[in-house]
């Protein structure tokens, strides 16, 4: 029977990895390297940064197509934040168009996700819609006014324009209908609730956080591999966030001989051409639980950093806050594929990763040209003449919601940062 479960789920798996590995590779131009770094061992943990949330599935199929049968029949384990098992999570991932997010919502992939390896693990800073559920799922019957918190209340009222008085009379449920799901991706604490439901829900939580990380540490103690992020969140403004508590709990009770493979993906975003995206295993850092914690989040984070690959993205992003500092009136085409090529070449002979279309003069000023198209529609530039440009940069801090991203509101920063800290400047 063990051998029957074992193929079916490598047969799921293969049957879902390939979707996503098909799915990813139609839509984006995707480089994996690095692949020899992955030893394939027992007692793996794959430590990405995360960026997207479409990273586990550019990655996941890479993984577990290269550890071969034994990854996919599950030898790999995926640590998933718990609101992904819930119904609702595939129109929080897709919310447009909103058409296709509103048929999405009713759908519920827990029960799959599950089957094919991965595991919840709980946090107690949720989307919006996830405290109104796990509420609802308790037995709750009662108004929004008598169970949320009002400045919950007023934060709705502003996002949707109803009146707060209307809203707190409402029943809670009311709040599932669909005119409230874009509000509802919001992430809150606890603080959310308000009244004698906050401290069981509150318990039931943190019993659930210690159960998982106890768990994924069992999974390794019987020598299996995990997949997750150590950072526990997306990165908000470019940098790399601090590694969470979460990860040091699993890190500290795993075998001594766990070996960590960080993963560093990044993203050619900055562009009207197909997106491109990077993915690069460093070597294996051995014997993890046994260094110190600063020690090994020390070494992870240089892992990542030094393994990271430059795109147009960042390269472009640091030639026009550059020019724009500088005052420079004006630009041409070439003096960005120029200035494209000299930074390439630079870090090519220092030993860095760097998009290899850079270092081929017709690829690096397609790629220069599709970001400029996309700087100007973000109103970063302005064109002045056929090949000239002048720099409209305002430059602003990224300021995001707690475990929200400012790709999209800000994208000029947001690789500006991403180069600055990969480049180890201030």
């Amino acid at each position: 029977m063990g051998f029957l479960k074992r193929s079916l789920r490598g047969l799921s798996r293969t049957t879902v990895v390939s979707a996503f590995w098909a799915s990813t590779r139609s839509l984006f131009d995707v480089e994996v390297h690095g692949l020899e770094n992955d030893p394939k061992a027992s007692r793996s943990y794959y430590g990405m940064c995360h960026k997207r949330d479409l990273d586990p599935i550019v990655l996941v199929p890479t993984i577990l197509f290269h550890r071969g049968w034994r990854g996919l029949a599950g030898d790999v384990r995926f640590a998933l934040r718990d609101d992904g098992f819930s119904q609702g999570y595939l129109s929080r991932i897709t919310m447009h168009p909103r058409w296709f997010a509103r048929i999405i919502r009713q759908l519920s992939i827990g029960p799959a996700l599950q089957w094919l390896g991965a595991q919840p693990t709980n946090d107690l800073i949720r989307p919006a819609e996830e405290w109104i559920r796990d509420l609802l799922r308790s037995g709750y019957g009662g108004s929004v006014g008598d169970i949320l918190a009002p400045s919950f209340i007023e934060d709705l009222a502003t996002a949707t324009g109803e009146p707060y008085t209307q809203l707190e009379a409402y029943p809670l449920s009311h709040l599932l209908d669909w005119r409230y799901q874009q509000a509802l991706q919001h992430f809150y604490g606890i603080e959310i609730i308000v009244g004698p439901a906050r401290r069981p829900l509150e318990k039931r939580i943190i019993v659930s956080i210690k159960e998982s990380l106890a768990s994924l540490d069992a999974w390794l103690w019987r020598g299996g591999s995990l997949y997750g992020s150590p950072e526990g969140q997306l990165s908000p403004d470019g940098r790399l966030s601090s590694l969470n508590s979460g990860w040091h709990r699993i890190v500290e009770a795993a075998p001594p001989d766990t070996s960590i493979v960080p993963i560093f993906i990044i993203y050619d975003f900055m562009t009207v051409q197909k997106l491109r995206i990077f993915v690069d295993l460093a070597p294996a850092i051995e014997h993890a639980p046994t260094l110190p914690l600063k020690e090994l989040d020390a070494q992870l984070r240089t892992a990542w950093l030094r393994n990271a690959r430059f795109t147009c993205s960042q390269f472009a992003s640091g030639f026009l806050m550059r020019a724009s500092r500088a005052g420079l009136s004006s630009f041409t085409l070439d003096d960005l594929v120029n200035d494209l090529k000299h930074q390439a070449v630079t870090l090519v002979e220092a030993g860095r990763h760097v998009d290899r279309q850079l270092l081929k003069p017709r690829r690096a000023r397609k790629r220069a040209a599709g970001f400029l198209e996309f700087a100007a529609s973000h109103g970063l530039v302005r064109r002045s003449g056929d090949y000239t440009w002048v720099p409209t940069v305002t430059e602003t801090v990224i300021h995001v919601r707690s475990r929200e991203v400012g790709y999209d509101q800000a994208p000029l920063m947001y690789a500006w940062n991403e180069l600055q800290e990969m480049l180890g400047d201030p």
